[in-house]
Protein backbone atom coordinates (compact mmCIF):
# COMPACT_ATOMS: atom_id res chain seq x y z
CA UNK A 1 0.00 0.00 0.00
CA UNK A 2 1.39 3.48 -0.86
CA UNK A 3 2.44 5.82 2.15
CA UNK A 4 -0.07 8.54 1.31
CA UNK A 5 -2.86 6.15 2.00
CA UNK A 6 -1.51 5.21 5.52
CA UNK A 7 -1.59 8.65 7.14
CA UNK A 8 -5.36 9.11 7.07
CA UNK A 9 -5.78 5.63 8.49
CA UNK A 10 -3.27 6.33 11.28
CA UNK A 11 -5.01 9.58 12.08
CA UNK A 12 -8.38 7.84 12.13
CA UNK A 13 -7.06 5.14 14.40
CA UNK A 14 -5.70 7.76 16.83
CA UNK A 15 -9.01 9.56 16.82
CA UNK A 16 -10.84 6.34 17.55
CA UNK A 17 -8.49 5.53 20.38
CA UNK A 18 -8.96 8.96 21.92
CA UNK A 19 -12.72 8.61 21.66
CA UNK A 20 -12.65 5.26 23.44
CA UNK A 21 -10.46 6.69 26.17
CA UNK A 22 -12.85 9.53 26.74
CA UNK A 23 -15.77 7.19 26.88
CA UNK A 24 -14.02 4.94 29.40
CA UNK A 25 -13.16 7.87 31.58
CA UNK A 26 -16.72 9.07 31.42
CA UNK A 27 -18.08 5.66 32.34
CA UNK A 28 -15.61 5.37 35.26
CA UNK A 29 -16.32 8.86 36.65
CA UNK A 30 -20.04 8.50 36.76
CA UNK A 31 -20.35 5.76 39.42
CA UNK A 32 -17.46 7.13 41.45
CA UNK A 33 -19.10 10.50 41.48
CA UNK A 34 -22.40 8.97 42.64
CA UNK A 35 -20.74 7.09 45.54
CA UNK A 36 -18.91 10.19 46.64
CA UNK A 37 -22.13 12.15 46.63
CA UNK A 38 -23.86 9.48 48.63
CA UNK A 39 -21.10 8.79 51.24
CA UNK A 40 -19.79 12.28 51.92
CA UNK A 41 -22.62 13.45 54.26
CA UNK A 42 -22.39 10.27 56.42
CA UNK A 43 -18.66 10.64 56.95
CA UNK A 44 -19.01 14.26 57.87
CA UNK A 45 -21.68 13.35 60.47
CA UNK A 46 -19.46 10.72 62.10
CA UNK A 47 -16.57 13.12 62.31
CA UNK A 48 -18.75 15.79 63.90
CA UNK A 49 -20.04 13.32 66.51
CA UNK A 50 -16.52 12.22 67.36
CA UNK A 51 -15.43 15.84 67.71
CA UNK A 52 -18.46 16.59 69.92
CA UNK A 53 -17.75 13.64 72.22
CA UNK A 54 -14.13 14.65 72.51
CA UNK A 55 -15.18 18.21 73.29
CA UNK A 56 -17.42 16.97 76.08
CA UNK A 57 -14.51 15.19 77.77
CA UNK A 58 -12.33 18.26 77.78
CA UNK A 59 -12.98 20.31 81.05
CA UNK A 60 -13.85 23.94 80.64
CA UNK A 61 -11.75 26.74 82.05
CA UNK A 62 -14.37 27.35 84.71
CA UNK A 63 -14.37 23.68 85.75
CA UNK A 64 -10.60 23.65 85.91
CA UNK A 65 -10.61 26.80 88.04
CA UNK A 66 -13.28 25.35 90.37
CA UNK A 67 -11.34 22.12 90.81
CA UNK A 68 -8.16 24.06 91.55
CA UNK A 69 -10.02 26.17 94.14
CA UNK A 70 -11.42 23.03 95.77
CA UNK A 71 -7.97 21.48 95.91
CA UNK A 72 -6.56 24.68 97.41
CA UNK A 73 -9.24 24.64 100.10
CA UNK A 74 -8.41 21.05 100.92
CA UNK A 75 -4.71 21.94 101.02
CA UNK A 76 -5.52 24.73 103.52
CA UNK A 77 -7.68 22.40 105.63
CA UNK A 78 -4.97 19.77 105.81
CA UNK A 79 -2.40 22.43 106.65
CA UNK A 80 -4.66 23.71 109.45
CA UNK A 81 -5.08 20.19 110.82
CA UNK A 82 -1.33 19.69 110.71
CA UNK A 83 -0.77 23.01 112.50
CA UNK A 84 -3.36 22.07 115.16
CA UNK A 85 -1.66 18.75 115.71
CA UNK A 86 1.74 20.40 116.06
CA UNK A 87 0.31 22.93 118.51
CA UNK A 88 -1.30 20.15 120.50
CA UNK A 89 2.00 18.27 120.61
CA UNK A 90 3.68 21.46 121.83
CA UNK A 91 1.03 21.81 124.53
CA UNK A 92 1.60 18.21 125.59
CA UNK A 93 5.34 18.85 125.84
CA UNK A 94 4.72 21.98 127.89
CA UNK A 95 2.28 20.15 130.14
CA UNK A 96 4.76 17.35 130.57
CA UNK A 97 7.48 19.81 131.54
CA UNK A 98 5.21 21.48 134.08
CA UNK A 99 4.22 18.11 135.53
CA UNK A 100 7.89 17.08 135.78
CA UNK A 101 8.70 20.31 137.61
CA UNK A 102 5.83 19.79 140.04
CA UNK A 103 6.86 16.17 140.65
CA UNK A 104 10.39 17.27 141.51
CA UNK A 105 9.05 19.54 144.25
CA UNK A 106 6.65 17.01 145.72
CA UNK A 107 7.63 15.69 149.13
CA UNK A 108 5.04 13.01 149.66
CA UNK A 109 5.69 9.67 147.96
CA UNK A 110 1.99 9.18 147.26
CA UNK A 111 1.73 12.56 145.51
CA UNK A 112 4.76 11.76 143.35
CA UNK A 113 3.24 8.43 142.36
CA UNK A 114 -0.07 10.04 141.40
CA UNK A 115 1.69 12.61 139.23
CA UNK A 116 3.74 9.90 137.51
CA UNK A 117 0.53 8.03 136.66
CA UNK A 118 -1.01 11.18 135.27
CA UNK A 119 2.11 11.78 133.15
CA UNK A 120 1.97 8.22 131.83
CA UNK A 121 -1.66 8.69 130.82
CA UNK A 122 -0.84 11.96 129.11
CA UNK A 123 2.03 10.32 127.20
CA UNK A 124 -0.25 7.47 126.15
CA UNK A 125 -2.83 9.91 124.84
CA UNK A 126 -0.21 11.72 122.77
CA UNK A 127 1.11 8.46 121.33
CA UNK A 128 -2.36 7.42 120.21
CA UNK A 129 -2.56 10.30 117.71
CA UNK A 130 -1.65 9.05 114.23
CA UNK A 131 1.02 11.24 112.55
CA UNK A 132 0.16 13.30 109.47
CA UNK A 133 0.67 11.61 106.10
CA UNK A 134 4.18 12.00 104.72
CA UNK A 135 2.92 12.74 101.23
CA UNK A 136 0.84 15.79 100.47
CA UNK A 137 -1.74 14.71 97.87
CA UNK A 138 -2.96 18.24 97.35
CA UNK A 139 0.39 19.33 95.94
CA UNK A 140 0.31 16.59 93.30
CA UNK A 141 -0.45 17.63 89.80
CA UNK A 142 -3.05 14.92 89.35
CA UNK A 143 -5.37 13.90 92.26
CA UNK A 144 -7.52 10.88 91.63
CA UNK A 145 -10.92 10.60 93.34
CA UNK A 146 -9.78 7.45 95.14
CA UNK A 147 -6.67 9.15 96.50
CA UNK A 148 -8.70 12.17 97.51
CA UNK A 149 -11.12 9.95 99.46
CA UNK A 150 -8.27 8.18 101.22
CA UNK A 151 -6.67 11.46 102.27
CA UNK A 152 -10.00 12.81 103.45
CA UNK A 153 -10.57 9.69 105.57
CA UNK A 154 -7.09 10.02 107.10
CA UNK A 155 -7.80 13.65 107.94
CA UNK A 156 -11.05 12.67 109.67
CA UNK A 157 -9.28 9.96 111.67
CA UNK A 158 -6.57 12.43 112.77
CA UNK A 159 -9.21 14.94 113.86
CA UNK A 160 -11.04 12.29 115.91
CA UNK A 161 -7.81 11.13 117.49
CA UNK A 162 -6.91 14.69 118.45
CA UNK A 163 -10.35 15.24 119.96
CA UNK A 164 -10.12 11.99 121.93
CA UNK A 165 -6.63 12.82 123.18
CA UNK A 166 -7.74 16.27 124.31
CA UNK A 167 -10.73 14.78 126.17
CA UNK A 168 -8.48 12.20 127.83
CA UNK A 169 -6.00 14.86 128.87
CA UNK A 170 -8.75 17.05 130.31
CA UNK A 171 -10.10 14.13 132.31
CA UNK A 172 -6.60 13.35 133.58
CA UNK A 173 -6.10 16.99 134.55
CA UNK A 174 -9.44 17.05 136.39
CA UNK A 175 -8.59 13.84 138.22
CA UNK A 176 -5.18 15.19 139.10
CA UNK A 177 -6.70 18.39 140.41
CA UNK A 178 -9.23 16.48 142.51
CA UNK A 179 -6.50 14.25 143.93
CA UNK A 180 -4.41 17.28 144.80
CA UNK A 181 -7.39 18.87 146.53
CA UNK A 182 -7.94 15.70 148.53
CA UNK A 183 -4.28 15.39 149.51
CA UNK A 184 -3.71 18.99 150.52
CA UNK A 185 -5.52 21.45 152.73
CA UNK A 186 -7.57 23.91 150.71
CA UNK A 187 -7.01 27.64 151.38
CA UNK A 188 -10.72 27.63 152.16
CA UNK A 189 -10.00 25.20 155.01
CA UNK A 190 -7.37 27.24 156.80
CA UNK A 191 -7.39 27.45 160.59
CA UNK A 192 -9.97 29.72 162.12
CA UNK A 193 -7.24 31.33 164.21
CA UNK A 194 -5.56 32.53 160.99
CA UNK A 195 -8.71 34.21 159.69
CA UNK A 196 -9.03 37.98 159.91
CA UNK A 197 -12.58 38.60 161.12
CA UNK A 198 -14.04 41.85 162.39
CA UNK A 199 -15.88 41.28 165.67
CA UNK A 200 -18.40 43.16 167.78
CA UNK A 201 -20.34 42.42 170.97
CA UNK A 202 -24.10 42.92 171.16
CA UNK A 203 -26.16 42.05 174.29
CA UNK A 204 -23.21 40.06 175.68
CA UNK A 205 -23.02 37.95 172.52
CA UNK A 206 -19.93 38.12 170.33
CA UNK A 207 -20.49 38.40 166.58
CA UNK A 208 -18.21 38.08 163.54
CA UNK A 209 -18.58 39.98 160.28
CA UNK A 210 -20.31 37.77 157.72
CA UNK A 211 -18.60 39.42 154.75
CA UNK A 212 -15.22 38.54 156.28
CA UNK A 213 -16.35 34.96 156.73
CA UNK A 214 -17.32 34.78 153.06
CA UNK A 215 -13.93 36.13 151.98
CA UNK A 216 -12.03 33.56 154.05
CA UNK A 217 -13.94 30.70 152.44
CA UNK A 218 -13.78 32.05 148.91
CA UNK A 219 -17.52 32.73 148.84
CA UNK A 220 -19.62 35.51 147.36
CA UNK A 221 -21.78 37.61 149.67
CA UNK A 222 -25.21 39.02 148.80
CA UNK A 223 -28.08 40.54 150.77
CA UNK A 224 -31.62 39.22 150.46
CA UNK A 225 -34.56 41.63 150.63
CA UNK A 226 -38.26 41.32 151.35
CA UNK A 227 -41.20 42.67 149.36
CA UNK A 228 -40.71 46.10 150.93
CA UNK A 229 -37.14 46.13 149.59
CA UNK A 230 -35.71 45.95 153.10
CA UNK A 231 -32.81 43.67 154.05
CA UNK A 232 -34.24 40.42 155.41
CA UNK A 233 -31.16 38.23 155.35
CA UNK A 234 -28.04 37.29 153.42
CA UNK A 235 -26.55 34.56 151.28
CA UNK A 236 -22.97 33.37 150.89
CA UNK A 237 -22.25 31.01 148.03
CA UNK A 238 -20.04 29.56 145.30
CA UNK A 239 -20.58 26.83 142.72
CA UNK A 240 -20.87 24.03 145.29
CA UNK A 241 -21.95 25.71 148.53
CA UNK A 242 -24.79 28.00 149.44
CA UNK A 243 -25.82 29.21 152.90
CA UNK A 244 -28.75 31.52 153.67
CA UNK A 245 -29.34 33.54 156.84
CA UNK A 246 -32.35 35.40 158.23
CA UNK A 247 -32.18 38.63 160.18
CA UNK A 248 -35.52 37.93 161.90
CA UNK A 249 -35.35 34.20 162.63
CA UNK A 250 -32.77 31.57 163.53
CA UNK A 251 -33.43 29.27 160.62
CA UNK A 252 -31.40 29.24 157.44
CA UNK A 253 -30.35 26.70 154.84
CA UNK A 254 -27.13 24.97 153.85
CA UNK A 255 -27.23 23.61 150.30
CA UNK A 256 -31.01 23.44 150.52
CA UNK A 257 -31.20 21.66 153.91
CA UNK A 258 -32.85 23.62 156.71
CA UNK A 259 -30.46 24.46 159.54
CA UNK A 260 -31.36 26.26 162.75
CA UNK A 261 -28.65 28.60 163.97
CA UNK A 262 -28.29 29.63 167.61
CA UNK A 263 -29.00 33.31 166.87
CA UNK A 264 -30.48 35.28 163.96
CA UNK A 265 -28.17 37.26 161.71
CA UNK A 266 -27.44 40.71 163.20
CA UNK A 267 -27.55 43.92 161.17
CA UNK A 268 -25.34 46.66 162.65
CA UNK A 269 -25.14 49.87 160.59
CA UNK A 270 -26.42 47.80 157.67
CA UNK A 271 -23.47 45.41 158.02
CA UNK A 272 -24.14 41.66 158.51
CA UNK A 273 -22.89 39.70 161.53
CA UNK A 274 -23.45 36.17 162.83
CA UNK A 275 -22.75 34.97 166.35
CA UNK A 276 -19.25 33.70 166.94
CA UNK A 277 -20.57 30.49 168.48
CA UNK A 278 -22.66 29.88 165.34
CA UNK A 279 -19.61 30.43 163.19
CA UNK A 280 -17.36 28.11 165.19
CA UNK A 281 -19.75 25.25 166.00
CA UNK A 282 -22.16 25.27 163.07
CA UNK A 283 -21.17 27.27 159.99
CA UNK A 284 -17.44 26.48 159.85
CA UNK A 285 -17.97 22.68 160.04
CA UNK A 286 -20.56 22.84 157.24
CA UNK A 287 -18.37 24.95 154.94
CA UNK A 288 -15.21 22.88 155.31
CA UNK A 289 -14.23 20.08 152.96
CA UNK A 290 -12.42 18.28 155.74
CA UNK A 291 -12.57 18.45 159.52
CA UNK A 292 -9.51 19.90 161.26
CA UNK A 293 -9.88 17.24 163.99
CA UNK A 294 -8.93 13.66 163.16
CA UNK A 295 -11.56 11.24 164.48
CA UNK A 296 -12.37 7.61 163.75
CA UNK A 297 -15.57 5.98 162.58
CA UNK A 298 -15.40 2.27 163.33
CA UNK A 299 -17.65 1.73 166.36
CA UNK A 300 -21.20 3.11 166.41
CA UNK A 301 -23.61 3.05 169.34
CA UNK A 302 -27.25 2.82 168.29
CA UNK A 303 -29.82 3.89 170.88
CA UNK A 304 -33.44 2.81 170.45
CA UNK A 305 -35.39 5.47 172.34
CA UNK A 306 -37.72 4.66 175.27
CA UNK A 307 -38.63 0.96 175.89
CA UNK A 308 -40.04 -1.17 178.70
CA UNK A 309 -42.12 0.91 181.08
CA UNK A 310 -41.59 4.01 178.90
CA UNK A 311 -43.61 3.57 175.68
CA UNK A 312 -42.80 7.02 174.35
CA UNK A 313 -45.34 8.64 172.03
CA UNK A 314 -48.58 6.69 171.51
CA UNK A 315 -51.22 6.88 168.78
CA UNK A 316 -53.78 4.11 169.31
CA UNK A 317 -51.91 0.83 168.91
CA UNK A 318 -48.81 2.61 167.61
CA UNK A 319 -46.07 2.97 170.22
CA UNK A 320 -42.83 4.81 169.77
CA UNK A 321 -40.75 2.25 171.69
CA UNK A 322 -41.73 -0.49 169.20
CA UNK A 323 -40.77 1.41 166.08
CA UNK A 324 -37.54 2.84 167.47
CA UNK A 325 -36.34 -0.68 168.30
CA UNK A 326 -37.36 -2.01 164.87
CA UNK A 327 -35.50 0.78 163.09
CA UNK A 328 -32.48 0.45 165.41
CA UNK A 329 -32.19 -3.29 164.69
CA UNK A 330 -32.47 -2.71 160.95
CA UNK A 331 -29.73 -0.11 161.23
CA UNK A 332 -27.59 -2.50 163.27
CA UNK A 333 -27.90 -5.22 160.62
CA UNK A 334 -26.88 -2.92 157.78
CA UNK A 335 -23.99 -1.37 159.67
CA UNK A 336 -22.57 -4.77 160.59
CA UNK A 337 -22.81 -5.85 156.95
CA UNK A 338 -20.67 -2.83 156.12
CA UNK A 339 -18.05 -3.89 158.66
CA UNK A 340 -18.87 -1.52 161.54
CA UNK A 341 -18.85 -2.59 165.15
CA UNK A 342 -22.31 -1.81 166.55
CA UNK A 343 -23.24 -1.49 170.24
CA UNK A 344 -26.96 -1.38 171.09
CA UNK A 345 -28.25 0.37 174.21
CA UNK A 346 -31.14 -2.09 174.19
CA UNK A 347 -32.09 -5.11 172.07
CA UNK A 348 -35.50 -5.88 173.62
CA UNK A 349 -38.43 -4.22 175.35
CA UNK A 350 -36.38 -2.92 178.26
CA UNK A 351 -35.79 0.55 179.60
CA UNK A 352 -32.21 1.61 180.29
CA UNK A 353 -32.36 4.95 182.05
CA UNK A 354 -30.92 8.04 180.39
CA UNK A 355 -28.01 7.94 182.81
CA UNK A 356 -27.38 4.26 181.99
CA UNK A 357 -27.34 5.00 178.27
CA UNK A 358 -24.83 7.81 178.78
CA UNK A 359 -22.74 5.50 181.00
CA UNK A 360 -22.69 2.86 178.22
CA UNK A 361 -21.32 5.49 175.85
CA UNK A 362 -18.55 6.42 178.24
CA UNK A 363 -17.76 2.73 178.89
CA UNK A 364 -17.49 1.52 175.30
CA UNK A 365 -16.19 4.79 173.84
CA UNK A 366 -17.87 4.53 170.39
CA UNK A 367 -16.89 6.83 167.56
CA UNK A 368 -20.50 7.93 167.00
CA UNK A 369 -23.75 7.88 168.98
CA UNK A 370 -27.10 7.78 167.15
CA UNK A 371 -30.38 7.86 169.06
CA UNK A 372 -33.61 6.89 167.24
CA UNK A 373 -36.93 8.50 168.20
CA UNK A 374 -40.40 9.28 166.84
CA UNK A 375 -41.99 12.69 167.24
CA UNK A 376 -45.45 13.69 168.42
CA UNK A 377 -47.55 16.85 168.73
CA UNK A 378 -50.92 17.91 170.13
CA UNK A 379 -52.00 18.74 166.58
CA UNK A 380 -52.23 16.06 163.92
CA UNK A 381 -50.88 18.44 161.26
CA UNK A 382 -47.08 18.46 161.86
CA UNK A 383 -45.00 15.93 159.95
CA UNK A 384 -41.42 15.54 158.88
CA UNK A 385 -37.89 14.77 160.01
CA UNK A 386 -35.71 16.55 162.58
CA UNK A 387 -32.13 15.87 163.68
CA UNK A 388 -30.86 17.21 167.02
CA UNK A 389 -27.45 17.82 168.50
CA UNK A 390 -26.27 19.17 171.85
CA UNK A 391 -26.44 22.89 172.59
CA UNK A 392 -22.97 24.51 172.42
CA UNK A 393 -21.77 26.63 175.33
CA UNK A 394 -22.87 30.20 174.71
CA UNK A 395 -25.82 29.09 172.59
CA UNK A 396 -29.51 28.52 173.16
CA UNK A 397 -32.00 25.78 172.36
CA UNK A 398 -33.80 26.14 169.05
CA UNK A 399 -37.05 26.83 170.90
CA UNK A 400 -35.50 28.57 173.89
CA UNK A 401 -33.72 31.75 174.90
CA UNK A 402 -31.65 30.70 177.92
CA UNK A 403 -27.95 30.80 177.15
CA UNK A 404 -26.03 27.65 178.04
CA UNK A 405 -23.05 28.33 180.30
CA UNK A 406 -21.98 24.87 181.51
CA UNK A 407 -19.91 22.59 179.30
CA UNK A 408 -20.93 18.95 178.76
CA UNK A 409 -18.81 16.09 177.43
CA UNK A 410 -20.50 16.29 174.02
CA UNK A 411 -19.39 19.93 173.60
CA UNK A 412 -15.91 18.62 172.95
CA UNK A 413 -17.30 17.43 169.61
CA UNK A 414 -19.65 20.28 168.68
CA UNK A 415 -18.18 20.79 165.21
CA UNK A 416 -18.34 17.09 164.30
CA UNK A 417 -21.83 16.69 165.75
CA UNK A 418 -22.97 19.63 163.65
CA UNK A 419 -21.66 18.04 160.47
CA UNK A 420 -23.05 14.63 161.45
CA UNK A 421 -26.52 16.09 162.10
CA UNK A 422 -26.48 17.91 158.77
CA UNK A 423 -25.38 14.84 156.76
CA UNK A 424 -27.91 12.52 158.46
CA UNK A 425 -30.73 15.02 157.91
CA UNK A 426 -29.80 15.43 154.26
CA UNK A 427 -29.54 11.67 153.74
CA UNK A 428 -32.90 10.92 155.34
CA UNK A 429 -34.68 13.62 153.35
CA UNK A 430 -33.32 12.21 150.11
CA UNK A 431 -34.19 8.61 151.01
CA UNK A 432 -37.71 9.17 152.38
CA UNK A 433 -38.92 12.32 150.65
CA UNK A 434 -40.08 13.52 154.08
CA UNK A 435 -40.69 17.13 155.13
CA UNK A 436 -37.53 18.99 156.15
CA UNK A 437 -37.86 20.32 159.70
CA UNK A 438 -34.17 21.03 159.98
CA UNK A 439 -31.21 20.34 162.22
CA UNK A 440 -31.80 21.71 165.71
CA UNK A 441 -30.23 22.20 169.14
CA UNK A 442 -31.81 20.86 172.31
CA UNK A 443 -30.69 19.96 175.83
CA UNK A 444 -31.20 16.20 175.48
CA UNK A 445 -29.43 14.19 178.16
CA UNK A 446 -28.12 11.26 176.12
CA UNK A 447 -26.53 13.36 173.37
CA UNK A 448 -25.36 16.14 175.68
CA UNK A 449 -23.49 13.63 177.85
CA UNK A 450 -22.11 11.50 175.02
CA UNK A 451 -18.35 11.04 174.85
CA UNK A 452 -18.30 11.29 171.03
CA UNK A 453 -20.13 13.12 168.23
CA UNK A 454 -23.81 12.41 168.84
CA UNK A 455 -27.21 13.08 167.23
CA UNK A 456 -30.81 12.26 167.97
CA UNK A 457 -33.06 11.60 164.97
CA UNK A 458 -36.82 12.19 165.04
CA UNK A 459 -37.86 10.00 162.09
CA UNK A 460 -41.43 11.31 161.88
CA UNK A 461 -44.64 12.16 163.75
CA UNK A 462 -46.75 9.38 165.26
CA UNK A 463 -49.47 11.99 165.81
CA UNK A 464 -49.81 12.44 162.04
CA UNK A 465 -52.15 9.74 160.69
CA UNK A 466 -50.46 9.51 157.29
CA UNK A 467 -46.93 9.51 158.68
CA UNK A 468 -47.54 6.94 161.42
CA UNK A 469 -48.66 4.42 158.78
CA UNK A 470 -45.40 4.97 156.94
CA UNK A 471 -43.29 4.59 160.07
CA UNK A 472 -45.06 1.30 160.89
CA UNK A 473 -44.21 -0.20 157.49
CA UNK A 474 -40.97 -2.18 156.97
CA UNK A 475 -40.47 -0.52 153.57
CA UNK A 476 -40.40 2.99 155.06
CA UNK A 477 -38.22 1.85 157.95
CA UNK A 478 -35.73 0.57 155.39
CA UNK A 479 -35.79 4.00 153.72
CA UNK A 480 -35.06 5.63 157.06
CA UNK A 481 -32.10 3.28 157.57
CA UNK A 482 -30.84 3.97 154.04
CA UNK A 483 -31.00 7.70 154.75
CA UNK A 484 -28.99 7.34 157.97
CA UNK A 485 -26.40 5.23 156.15
CA UNK A 486 -26.13 7.87 153.44
CA UNK A 487 -25.62 10.47 156.13
CA UNK A 488 -22.85 8.42 157.72
CA UNK A 489 -21.17 8.12 154.31
CA UNK A 490 -21.30 11.88 153.89
CA UNK A 491 -19.91 12.41 157.36
CA UNK A 492 -17.15 9.87 156.67
CA UNK A 493 -15.96 11.89 153.67
CA UNK A 494 -15.67 14.90 155.99
CA UNK A 495 -13.23 13.12 158.32
CA UNK A 496 -9.50 13.46 157.70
Amino acid sequence: MPKKNLLPSFLAACALLASVSVMAQTVTDVPLSDVAVKTKPAAQSAVQEAVSEAAKKIPTAEEIAAERARLERMRAALAAERAALEQYKADLVKRQQEADAAAAKAKAEAAAKAKAEAEAKAAGSAASIPPPAQDDPVSAKVLSPEELQRQRQRAIERAKAIEKAVATQRAADAKKKAAAAAQTTSPKDKDVAAMKLRKITQNKVRYVHLRDVAVNYGLTFAYTKNKSNKISGATIYDKTRKVTFSSAYRDGTVNGVQVYFLYPMLLKNNEPYISEVDFLTCLDPLLRYKTPVKLGMKTIMVDAGHGGSDPGAINGSHKEKVYTLQIAKRLQTQLEKLGFRVIMTRTGDTYPTLQERAALCKKYKPDLYISIHCNSAASKTPSGIETYRAVPVGGTETKGSKVKTEKQSANEFDANSSRLAYEVQKGMLAATGGTDRGTRHQAIYVIGNASCPAVLVEVGYLSNEAEVKKIASPEYQNKIVSGILAGLAGYGSFLR
